[in-house]
């Protein structure tokens, strides 16, 4: 019986102490709940898709969208200040500038990935060469994008040092974006996620190799820099960063394919998993890179060929082709050929035509 009375004693004492944590537990909750609520209410749409992609960068399995959702809140957070410069005097000139030297790149590059296709100058397919500027529009936004992320990592510690070192004298910072609360919050998570997106920018465009390409040839003399011109790359060898615009595609697509091959069948058991998903990460990065600027060279071809050459001539062609005329006196006549790199046979030949009879020889 004294038991008893223990027990029921004892589970009235615990009812008791239970009760008053349960209710305080729950207004705790409700408290952090209101809070939360309160918080995230304040934030603007850029900063929500921060904190959405602040969340999915805990699965090291969606870091590709994480790099895509940070992208699309920095474009929705920035594009107030681009307005801002846009309308500005001198903000034009600079981004005029800015665009005049990208254009110029961009027709440099395009003119010769037209001349490694075709075999002859880009000046000679206008349209063609126009069109390897669109298609090649997103591989430039990338590059500029990663250039400017990589200038921003390393002015942005710079600049933090100078305005705490110029804030006892009254000088404030910079207020670039509208947000209303959590600004320096904001900030550390911008600075996060623009590594991440710097990250998969670079893999994707092999900003490394061409960084360091770039700074070799600029600090090796003319006659080493000689040495290190591009040159038909060994079996199973990756070509330089460099060589991407003469080494032919289907070359290209193989050498890596064969490289990243023989690295993963070198590899060791030893290595951790990090490093194995670093390596499939750029092996699946390289793949699409390959495959993106083969179906490029291939979409000209078939333009040159469907759209741009003429399917009538006063130069004799077979029927199949169609030809370009270089001048009076040379064509360029293309051909489908399945065997052909990109479908079709490009050749440069002598126009035949009443005005140039083809003369026998000897004669």
């Amino acid at each position: 019986m004294n038991l008893g009375r223990y027990t029921e004693s004892a589970r009235q004492h615990l009812r008791q102490v239970i009760k008053p944590l349960s209710s305080e537990l729950q207004l705790g909750l409700s408290k952090l709940w209101c809070y939360l609520s309160q918080g995230f209410a304040k934030l603007s749409f850029a900063q929500k898709l921060y904190l959405i992609a602040l969340i999915l960068a805990f699965s090291s399995d969606l870091m590709g969208v994480v790099a895509v959702i940070a992208v699309i809140a920095m474009a929705i957070e920035f594009w107030p200040v681009f307005e801002r410069v846009w309308h500005s005097l001198a903000g034009k000139a600079v981004l005029l500038l800015f665009y005049a030297i990208i254009a110029n790149f961009a027709l440099g590059w395009s003119g010769a990935i037209v001349n490694e296709v075709v075999g002859v100058s880009a000046s000679h397919l206008d349209y063609t060469h126009n069109l390897a500027i669109l298609l090649y529009m997103p591989a430039w936004f990338l590059m500029v994008s990663a250039i400017v992320l990589l200038a921003l990592q390393l002015i942005i510690p710079i600049y933090l040092v100078l305005i705490f070192l110029l804030k006892p004298l009254g000088v404030k910072s910079l207020r670039l974006t509208s947000h209303t609360s959590f600004r320096k919050t904001t900030f550390m998570i911008r600075i996060v996620l623009a590594t991440v997106v710097l990250y998969h920018l670079s893999l994707l465009i092999d900003l490394e190799t061409r960084i360091e390409t770039s700074f070799r040839n600029f600090i090796t003399s003319p006659q080493e820099a000689a040495k290190h011109a591009p040159r038909e790359p060994k079996s199973g060898q990756l070509p330089d960063a460099t060589d991407v615009l003469t080494v032919p595609i289907v070359e290209l697509t193989q050498t890596a394919l064969d490289s990243e091959s023989d690295k993963s069948s070198k590899a060791d058991n030893s290595h951790d998993d990090s490093e194995q998903e670093e390596e499939e990460r750029k092996r699946a990065y390289a793949s699409v890179r390959t495959q993106y600027q083969y179906l490029v060279r291939q979409w000209l071809a078939t333009f040159a060929f469907t759209l741009e050459a003429n399917s009538r001539s006063r130069c004799e062609k077979p029927a199949e082709s169609n030809v370009i005329e270089l001048n009076d006196y040379e064509i360029l006549q293309i051909t489908p050929d399945k065997k052909a790199e990109y479908g079709y046979r490009f050749e440069v030949k002598k126009c035949i035509s009443a005005a140039f009879p083809l003369t026998e020889k000897g004669k």
